[in-house]
């Protein structure tokens, strides 16, 4: 347009054009769908996408179509043109205006946002035209240009040269190094979502050559999607896909069964059509540019089909379908809404606000053209990737697509329900069970023990009365060996007798365990704990005794806690099949009594081994003002619905223990140290125990 004294009319700089082009275009692949774009608007029915990704920072892209091309014309006063709406073209009939995608006239700013430079050649029935836009040296504020070439050079050209007619866009330098190897294999499948191809007109071709040896392939994109994977399935469009429906899918389920993938269980449930009829199309009078109500009555309506997920998780979606996982780079589980056969919105669920956990797991494709139509305003947003949420039309999607989506997510949610309820009741049953079994080998063992113990009672009156005949005869015989053994007794005199003491301590502790069964009550007594944690103590200082270099005393003494703890661990047996590793890092001298503290240490190793551990991994260290003895074991731990607190109570054992070792450990810890004993599950398995034991009177 040619300025006048009366009439002044706009330029677009350069600097203007990169800003609305970045602005549009969130990656390189929208703003490839929209070069795309423009060969379905020019009725192409073969579209050809070539990437060279040799060198990443300067790549090179050559999109072209067989379409019915530009000439002069078409370039100077549409092409170049910003903002040029082509539904309004005095060429192209009422049909012609229906079937094109783009509105706004800005598509064309993405071949500026993908490279400073690009190539343009144009078929027609008449002629070749080669232009080159190239805005590598201009300023900011210099009005952009195309110039035209005698030829330009086509890596691709043997699919190029087949087009008789056609538009051939070739982009060179640019930028992929931010593209991944994971990107990359998932480029067909994002490009296959950005068009509908429910009536497919045109085909897609990708080449992409990412080494020098590559032949320039093309492979035509074809939509993968994942139909055997769904639970819950609805369908108006006019394809039948129940070809691609499976008739029942797999359902992870804690219930062993015949149905074993790995390490999981599987039932088997039907796939459910949802058979309800919904609203999906009607008439209604909408806003229009002046913001009043239409007087004419529009018609709308929502194709598409949706399915709810069995699962996302991929290691079980694929014994459904291995379609679920091809493309890794890809996020299927999406509600695509497409507006003239064209991606608009990449995931509707986030317009119905729906916060329910299973509104994860719905995909599907639908179609909603009253969104575009050259009779009511543009709704689109700036980016052309949303739509203006407060709009009445989208309200009327919303509108329609919230009971279909509600019923699918409560099928979804009922069948997870029904499977849980299985569960509950399939353990409790087998919990029953196991109790019931348990209780009888305990009754068994009860009457073998009765028996046992019977039968010994006969023979110790047996043999008391041996003895009492022998007592008398050689009593100053046995006093003299008793005197004499105890002047010349050697190590393994004193072996024998700590074993003895310890035996003796053993039956003492037996004897206990039985009236606490009797008598359970005598549990709360103060005096009863002081005598099993005594008998405790003396079979711990026998064990220790003949295996250790052990001090007797019972005071309380100023030590190295950590240094006593860790010559503790060294000096016990090693087991092969039990490893202890000891990080101490204290050096806090504290007053603290060496018999209990070797006591609550032999409990701990005790209960780790019980538990099946191969680890017990110890770290000493001060925090604050405590000395904090962290124990952490890869045991079998301690069953979820089980109040680890319980532990601590006195005769309590989930172990067949005696039930008094971490009773007596919390007790000497919090009543004689002042300090505290924390017990916690494992992530993994087994537990950790820590014991803090305040450091004041250290010197």
């Amino acid at each position: 347009m040619q300025n006048t004294k009366n009439k002044i009319y706009f330029n677009f700089s350069y600097k203007a054009l990169k800003l609305l082009g970045d602005g549009l275009y969130s990656n390189p692949w929208t703003a490839i769908s929209e070069l795309v774009a423009n060969g379905i608007d020019a009725e192409a029915t073969r579209i050809y996408i070539y990437i060279n990704m040799i060198d990443k920072k300067f790549s090179t892209i050559e999109i072209f179509d067989n379409g019915y091309g530009m000439n002069y014309d078409d370039l100077a006063e549409k092409y170049a043109l910003i903002g040029k709406n082509k539904r309004f073209d005095t060429g192209l009939d009422d049909i012609q205006k229906n079937k094109v995608m783009g509105r706004k006239g800005i598509g064309k700013l993405a071949a500026l946002y993908l490279s400073s430079k690009y190539f343009l050649i144009s078929k027609t029935d008449a002629n070749v035209n080669y232009w080159c836009v190239d805005m590598t040296d201009i300023a900011d504020d210099d009005i952009p240009n195309m110039k035209k070439k005698d030829a330009i050079q086509v890596e691709s050209s043997r699919e190029w040269n087949k087009c008789t007619t056609g538009t051939l866009i070739k982009l060179i330098n640019v930028d992929l190094r931010n593209i991944g190897e994971q990107t990359i294999e998932g480029l067909k499948a994002r490009i296959s979502d950005y068009y509908s191809f429910e009536k497919e007109t045109v085909s897609i071709f990708v080449s992409l050559k990412q080494n020098k040896s590559d032949k320039i392939i093309f492979e035509k994109i074809e939509k993968q999607i994942a139909f055997k994977n769904f639970y819950a399935f609805f369908n108006n469009t006019s394809i039948d896909l129940n070809v691609k429906l499976p008739k029942t899918i797999l359902l992870s389920t804690t219930i062993p069964s015949k149905i074993k993938k790995g390490d999981t269980f599987y039932k088997r449930c039907p796939l459910l059509i949802l058979d309800k009829i919904f609203e999906t199309k009607g008439e209604s009078r909408f806003i229009q540019e002046d913001g009043q109500e239409s007087d004419e009555l529009f018609v709308y309506e929502m194709r598409g089909w949706i399915g709810i997920h069995a699962t996302i998780e991929k290691n079980e979606a694929k014994h459904n379908d291995d379609l679920f996982l091809k493309n890794k780079a890809y996020q299927p589980n999406r509600l695509r809404l497409y507006v003239r056969n064209k991606l608009a919105v990449e995931n509707f669920m986030n317009y119905l606000k729906n916060t329910q956990a299973f509104g994860k797991y719905v995909e599907g494709e639908i179609h909603f053209d009253i969104l575009d139509t050259n009779n009511l305003p543009d709704i689109a947003t700036a980016n052309r990737q949303e739509y203006k949420e407060n709009n009445d039309r989208i309200q009327k999607l919303i509108d329609i697509l919230k009971p279909i989506v509600g019923a699918l997510i409560r099928e979804r949610s009922d069948i997870g329900s029904r499977i849980r309820k299985e569960e509950k009741d399939y353990w409790e049953a087998k919990k029953a069970e196991e109790t019931a079994k348990k209780e009888k080998a305990e009754q068994e063992a009860r009457r073998a023990e009765e028996a046992r113990q019977e039968a010994e009672k006969k023979y110790q009156q047996a043999e008391d009365s041996r003895q009492a005949y022998e007592k008398e005869v050689n009593a100053r015989r046995q006093q003299t060996y008793f005197l004499e053994a105890a002047l010349t007794v050697d190590d393994r005199t004193k072996n024998y007798n700590t074993h003895v003491i310890k035996g003796n301590a053993e039956d003492i502790a037996k004897s206990l365990e039985s009236i606490m069964e009797k008598y359970p009550e005598l549990k709360d007594e103060q005096e009863f704990k002081y005598i099993a944690y005594a008998i405790s103590k003396i079979i711990m200082t026998a064990k220790n005794f003949y295996i250790i270099n052990y001090d007797f005393k019972r005071t309380i003494e100023n030590d190295d806690l950590g240094y006593f703890v860790e010559q503790y661990f060294k000096s016990i047996p090693v087991d092969d099949r039990f490893n202890i590793e000891i990080e101490n890092t204290s050096n806090s001298y504290i007053r603290f009594p060496y018999q209990d503290v070797t006591m609550m240490l032999y409990n701990i190793v005790s209960n780790s081994k019980k538990a099946m551990s191969t680890i017990l991994k110890i770290e000493i260290y001060n925090k604050d003002r405590y000395v904090v003895l962290k124990f952490v074991d890869n045991g079998k731990g301690v069953n979820d619905d089980i109040e680890l607190n319980t532990l601590f109570d006195f005769g309590l054992s989930y172990t067949n223990g005696t039930g008094i070792g971490l009773a007596q450990i919390k007790d000497l810890v919090e009543n004689e140290l002042n300090g505290k004993v924390i017990i916690e599950r494992n992530k993994t398995k087994g537990i950790t125990l820590e014991v803090l034991i305040p450091n004041e009177n250290q010197f």
